[in-house]
């Protein structure tokens, strides 16, 4: 009788498990699982973030493989993935509470900073609560206070100790006065020993550092009013940042896409990264932003995605996944595509074409000189201090480009489709790559919840309307 019932068990456990989206499941346990790896060394080098980093990875590939064949979120899905959600946020939120937030504050303002965290997890429990007048205003609740946390963060770190601040800060007052920030040097911030680390010597003169602004044109324009109206372009990151979480969180009238907006906000490192004054969160503002129109409207999305892949030059590899969205909508490719070439083309080309050379000397030659980091969480660090030889760069984008290829044939032409490949072609790029911290993952993890939310509950169609 015991056996009859443990089989009748073991049967029902295996129908419900085949009602489960498996995608779903594997893209969002391999979030949970980055952002411990992120959590452990802040992105940098560690045996144990790196055993965490490959099983977010692996996750990330059965997720990708596991995405045509998974149907849409059914009820049994949205249970089992928004308690598996739900249970990471908790543990997210638990080691945002035991460490620091950021790396050069002070212990004076952390109180305010966990009793902000402890107001997000109540406000992420009501929301699950579903109590019915306030299941509208929940989510915008967590944005607010989330915006009020990245104002924190801001105001307890001016000054971190990095020089993406110092590069920005100086390109954007050469911009706003009229000179053209790929033809600045900016002030050497670090000893001796850390410069040899970070720069090609070639580029040490005295006390500056001769390299201009060392990203795509889309990243700089999009945080100088940060600068320029609030005194600090980390504020228009953190809007950004928390405006892409919104799109994530809308991307679908569902659940389930708050979840995966709430898991972004509450990962680990994600205060870290506004710290820092990584371009990450435009990146991610971008994708999310081009990944809610493709539900809508993909002609508008076609004008958000040419942003989107040139805003950062990882980005470039996601171009084949851009482009298979062009054809979404048959219907509607030709002025998807006249869109996507029209604000990828005005977004870079006045200042590209402003002293051609120096753009591509900072933008593209100067990514191939950069000197081999062996603290960044790859495995090419892993083989350098296993004494297995260095990379370089090339096998950065060998990994890219067969996870680019690999991501398009193995999911379906949609929205969740599309964040899916980012996802992987961007998590494979880094972690085979000699250059591979914080705020890169970070932009998968944000990819990955992309994907997440642009899932349709099972019967919904994958388009909403247009």
């Amino acid at each position: 009788m015991l056996c009859v019932l443990k089989r009748q068990r073991l049967s029902g456990l295996a129908q419900y498990l085949r009602t489960v989206n498996s995608s779903a499941v594997c893209l969002a346990l391999s979030a949970i699982a980055l952002g411990r790896a992120l959590q452990i060394s802040s992105g940098f080098y560690r045996p144990r973030a790196l055993i965490w980093l490959t099983g977010a990875l692996v996750l990330c590939i059965a997720g990708t493989i596991a995405e045509r064949t998974s149907a849409g979120l059914s009820r049994q899905t949205r249970t089992f993935v928004g308690a598996i959600v739900a249970c990471g946020i908790v543990w997210q939120v638990q080691q945002l509470l035991t460490a620091q937030p950021g790396l050069y504050l002070s212990r004076s303002g952390l109180p305010l900073f966990r009793a902000a965290v402890v107001v997000q997890t109540a406000i992420v429990a009501v929301g699950l609560a579903r109590i019915p007048f306030v299941k509208r205003v929940w989510f915008p609740a967590l944005l607010a206070v989330s915006v009020g946390i990245g104002v924190w963060m801001i105001k307890a770190s001016p000054h971190p100790y990095i020089d993406v601040v110092q590069v920005y800060r100086e390109a954007i007052d050469a911009l706003v006065h009229h000179r053209d920030p790929y033809q600045i040097s900016f002030e050497n911030i670090y000893d001796a020993q850390d410069a040899a680390r970070f720069y090609n010597p070639a580029a040490l003169i005295g006390n500056r550092i001769a390299i201009a602004y060392p990203y795509p044109p889309a990243s700089l324009f999009a945080v100088v009013p940060g600068q320029v109206l609030l005194g600090d372009y980390r504020y228009a990151e953190l809007l950004l940042l928390v405006a892409g979480a919104a799109l994530i969180g809308y991307c679908r009238r569902s659940m389930m896409a708050r979840l995966a907006a709430a898991l972004l906000l509450t990962t680990p490192r994600i205060w870290f990264v506004i710290e820092q004054g990584w371009a990450e969160p435009v990146a991610v503002f971008l994708l999310a932003l081009t990944t809610f129109l493709l539900i809508r409207h993909q002609v508008l999305a076609g004008l958000a995605g040419g942003l989107f892949v040139v805003t950062k030059q990882y980005l470039g590899f996601t171009g084949l996944a851009v482009l298979r969205f062009v054809f979404m909508r048959p219907r509607q490719w030709t002025w998807t595509a006249l869109g996507l070439v029209v604000t990828a083309c005005a977004a870079t080309l006045p200042l590209a074409l402003w002293h051609p050379h120096a753009f591509m000397q900072n933008v593209v030659w100067l990514q191939t000189l950069e000197p081999f980091r062996s603290d960044s969480l790859s495995y090419l660090s892993w083989a350098a201090r296993n004494g297995i030889g260095r990379g370089s760069f090339v096998w950065a984008v060998v990994a890219a480009s067969a996870a680019s290829v690999f991501s398009v044939l193995a999911t379906r032409n949609t929205p969740a489709g599309f964040a899916t490949s980012v996802a992987l072609t961007t998590f494979m790029m880094f972690a085979f790559g000699s250059k591979a911290f914080c705020n890169y993952y970070f932009f998968v993890l944000g990819a990955l919840c992309c994907a997440i939310a642009a899932l349709p509950r099972s019967g919904e169609p994958d388009f909403v309307s247009g």
